[in-house]
């Protein structure tokens, strides 16, 4: 995937009023990732070390391929206008990009059955993938959420490219791709994409597509009486959608940042992938934006780990007078029979080649944690790619933040996580993809550095050992040195449980989120009850505090090893010369 009030159905541009959420309207896109990347491997589309900030000389490698001469240029037009103020990019930047610099393929396919219209308008394919976008008229008035019993992209002798039902979409499942689409006010449509790892082979190839009856799913929206003063727990029942009951727990740092915690218990969870449940802080019957990131993870709620979200917001955010929570979650609404099949329609990559560059560079970069090589760079109409090997395996480049400096302007992106996944070379090589922006031009020659910002050191299997004397239930510390910063270990027992925390004044110290003890030639880890983006979650880069917990412990004293930390070196930056 190039790099988700009463009860009422009556919901009017829910997407705007949940903002940036996308539980609603969009896929999960971090469970995306994890499960599409894997596919890419040849075709697709966040690490961190050094010194001042410098530029690296470097070779220059020699030019593995050279199709033409990469030139973006700014198209504005008509149907460029129209198709950005109709589609959202937010998820594709590098699409977007790649139409506004002319390298969409107009397509114009449409098929009406049972009263509903499903039209293939634009398609982006360059070796990256294949996008094709779509819009689905379904006489809608208000917004719903609807999905298809079966999609399927197919090559020109019916055989399957990617495959889609939905009890794959229930489940996150997706066989070489996915669609999503988003209601659009205006027009009353909804107008989606569907997104494929798949390149044409070649130059040119037809395909087709097929879909087949479509399930709505209702919003529903419940008040309920929060009270964001309360530490503790609050719980509500719901009884509808599958959904038993919803707990909830507000965490503040004493620093004015607060954390919203929430998980859900269900009686039928296979409504939860399509229209993800979520908490709403409403004022004035709009929306309160969060300032903090939003997390679908393991959360601890009254002691226990159990799945939820987290979502960080500023205390003056939540304790505003006048505030409100609602609570929005989804129902299986009415079903449409029916086929809508895009018959025989041509992709053609041909102008996307003539734009793509390939470059071997070979790099040498040493870093903290040992020496890489700077593969590759991929050049193409949606997205740069940059490929790293390092010497150790699951040792990566150790840098916060990893961007481009395209003709000295930053253009950022993420690690492709699985890209090498199930190859001989997982473990030891790293992708990067940077999406295109339609405000940079590119040619062949235009200046590409690599920008390696905020070191962080990673320290693993430190060997020294930690004395805890005299354990009892009454809370004692001792200041121990770890390479040259102070770490005050606070211990001590609770229901026959020992409990060990560790954090340091200095805050390049990023604290020790897992410690063990040894026994014989194993280890025993701690249980930890922190972790980095868990309460200290709220701001990983100013906490270093963790707590372990070794149930049912026996004895006074024993030793305890750090597992593994980080030096946040946050003033290292390094810049190297690409072309």
């Amino acid at each position: 995937m190039r790099n988700l009030e009463k009860k009422t159905n009556e919901v009017t541009n829910l997407s705007q009023q949940l903002g940036d959420d996308g539980s609603h309207s969009y896929p999960d896109f971090e469970a995306m990732w994890i499960r599409i990347e894997a596919t890419r491997n040849e075709q697709d589309e966040q690490g961190t070390y050094a010194a001042p900030l410098q530029t690296k000389p470097v070779f220059r490698g020699r030019r593995l391929a050279v199709l033409s001469v990469a030139v973006f240029v700014l198209l504005a037009t008509p149907v460029l206008a129209y198709i950005t103020g109709k589609w959202d990019f937010k998820n594709l930047k590098g699409v977007e990009s790649a139409i506004q610099q002319g390298y969409g393929q107009p397509i114009n396919k449409k098929v009406t059955n049972s009263g509903v219209t499903f039209t293939i308008d634009t398609a982006v394919s360059d070796d990256n993938g294949t996008t094709l976008l779509y819009s689905l008229n379904t006489g809608d008035k208000q917004e719903r959420k609807w999905m298809f019993d079966q999609f399927e992209f197919k090559d020109d002798k019916g055989n399957s490219i990617a495959r889609m039902d939905l009890v794959q979409m229930m489940k996150m499942k997706w066989d070489n791709g996915l669609y999503w689409h988003n209601w659009n006010e205006e027009s009353r449509t909804y107008n989606g994409f569907f997104d494929t790892s798949w390149t044409v082979p070649g130059k040119e190839a037809n395909v087709q597509l097929s879909a087949r009856g479509l399930q709505a799913f209702d919003y529903v929206r419940v008040p309920i009486d929060l009270d964001p003063r309360k530490a503790e727990v609050q719980t509500f029942p719901i009884h509808d959608g599958g959904i038993e009951e919803l707990k909830v727990q507000f965490v503040k740092d004493g620093q004015g940042q607060a954390l919203l915690k929430y998980s859900v218990s269900y009686t039928d969870d296979s409504n939860f992938n399509i229209v993800g449940p979520q908490i709403v802080v409403k004022k004035e019957g709009g929306m309160v934006i969060r300032s903090g990131d939003k997390a679908n993870r393991m959360i601890q709620i009254e002691g226990h780990l159990e799945w939820g979200v987290q979502e960080g917001y500023s205390s003056d955010e939540l304790l505003q007078d006048g505030n409100s929570f609602e609570f929005v979650y989804g129902v299986k609404g009415s079903h449409i029979e029916g086929e809508w099949d895009i018959d025989m329609f041509t992709l053609n990559k041909e102008k996307a080649l003539q734009a793509s560059v390939t470059r071997e560079l070979n790099i040498p970069l040493h870093t903290s944690q040992g020496d890489s090589i700077l593969r590759k760079l991929i050049i193409r109409p949606t997205a740069i790619k940059l490929e790293v090997e390092n010497k150790k395996v699951f040792e990566e480049i150790p840098y916060r933040e990893v961007s481009l400096l395209v003709n000295g302007r930053k253009l950022e992106g993420w690690e492709m996580i699985l890209e090498y996944a199930n190859t001989s070379l997982y473990g030891y090589r790293q992708a990067f993809t940077f999406p295109a922006r339609p405000d940079l031009r590119l040619t062949a020659d235009t200046p590409v550095e690599l920008l390696l910002e905020r070191e962080i050191e990673k320290i693993k299997d430190y060997k020294k050992p930690i004395k805890l004397t005299a354990i009892s239930d009454e809370k004692k510390e001792t200041l121990v040195n770890v390479e040259g910063y102070p770490v005050k270990v606070t211990y001590y027992t609770k229901n026959g449980d020992l409990y060990v925390e560790n954090e340091s004044e200095d805050l390049k110290f990023s604290g020790v989120s897992q410690t063990y003890m040894k026994q014989g030639d194993e280890r025993k880890f701690g249980e930890a009850l922190f972790f980095k983006w868990e309460e200290n979650w709220l701001d990983w880069e100013k906490s270093n505090k963790y707590v372990n917990v070794y149930r049912g412990f026996k004895g006074h004293e024993t030793e305890i090893y750090f597992f593994e930390f980080f030096i946040r070196h946050w003033d290292r930056n390094m810049k190297i010369k690409l072309q």
